[in-house]
């Protein structure tokens, strides 16, 4: 099988299992079976895109060719694979257009304050308020597991804020000179791939708007919140010799280099231009120094840029380094 299973005999559901890196796996587990007719419901679920690469179409996933087996006391086997199965694609939650602020008629949500904590396959619903200004929306999903997100109807994706990081190959300091490999500037080890998503302000209501979840694995609404991101730019211009100093505020990071060049730049920040010449390196120095940090700092000398030919022949004065950034 791959990429997920998840089982359930007789409408009540027994486990579920995924695949590593999207290999194929086989799933086992001890149920009880009642006499006379019992049912067995296997859903699948793909993660992430299909292959694109030599033969993809022969890839398989899901159920791919069986054998669906019973296996009983002192191994006594019986082969469930050519038995009647039905298919059906899609959740009846979909069907039924859960996730619209406007559902069909006969869908009823449950309003009991108590809601169920880390069960699988669970919508949710709640109504919240748009955060006042204009300043970009994310929705925090801490506590969540994995599974699609809707606001006022439309989708801002699938979230899967359970899947942690490895807690081991962050440092303190980053280099990115070298040759590149995956393992060069890690951040945030042991937290989630992704916490915060982003959700348009065009989606948004000014008085009332609707937030529905589709849990797959369980997990737990009580820390879901909105809150607003406010996108700071910084800039510097210094000459060679001098220390360029970069700072976030509110312990915010560098996240973005917009402009970086070593130089003869020209213009203010926010309308930075190129000179007539520029060291090659300019650009991924800074990344290299400050991606990732809340400040960064160093002596801007032309033997960190790599530059090698005389300074002397600029004509106008001093080479210079200018850069704007993104916290």
């Amino acid at each position: 099988m791959g990429h997920t299973i998840r089982a359930y005999v007789n409408g009540r559901h027994v486990g579920y299992k995924f695949s590593q890196w999207g290999g194929n796996f086989t799933y086992e587990k001890q149920v009880s079976l009642k006499e006379g007719p019992n049912i067995i419901t296997l859903l699948s679920a793909t993660v992430g895109l299909a292959n694109y690469g030599a033969n993809f179409d022969k890839i398989k996933t899901g159920i791919a060719g069986g054998p669906v087996q019973l296996i009983g006391k002192n191994n006594v086997t019986i082969d469930l694979s050519t038995n009647l199965w039905s298919y059906k694609v899609g959740l009846n939650g979909e069907k039924r257009q859960l996730y619209n602020s406007q559902p069909r008629i006969g869908v009823s949500w449950r309003t009991n304050s108590s809601y169920p904590i880390g069960r699988p396959m669970t919508w949710y619903k709640a109504e919240f308020k748009a955060p006042s200004g204009a300043d970009p929306v994310v929705v925090d999903l801490q506590g969540m597991g994995k599974g699609q997100a809707w606001v006022n109807g439309l989708s801002i994706g699938r979230y899967w804020t359970s899947w942690i990081s490895d807690t081991n190959g962050c440092s303190g300091t980053c280099d990115y000179r070298g040759n590149y490999t995956t393992d060069k500037c890690n951040t945030n080890c042991g937290s989630p791939s992704q916490r915060w998503y982003h959700v348009p302000r065009s989606f948004l209501n000014n008085d009332k708007n609707t937030l529905v979840l589709f849990e797959e694995i369980g997990g737990n609404p009580k820390n879901i919140s909105f809150q607003t991101v406010t996108a700071e730019t910084i800039c510097a211009q210094v000459e060679e010799g001098a220390l360029l100093e970069l700072s976030c505020q509110g312990g915010k990071t560098i996240t973005q280099i917009q402009f970086a060049s070593f130089g003869n730049p020209g213009g203010k920040c926010g309308s930075f231009k190129k000179g007539t010449w520029e060291a090659t390196d300019g650009q991924s120095t800074v990344e290299a120094a400050c991606i990732g940090k809340s400040s960064c700092g160093f002596t801007v000398t032309k033997e960190a840029f790599g530059v090698t030919f005389s300074l002397m022949k600029v004509d106008d004065g001093v080479a210079r380094l200018a850069v704007q950034a993104t916290c």
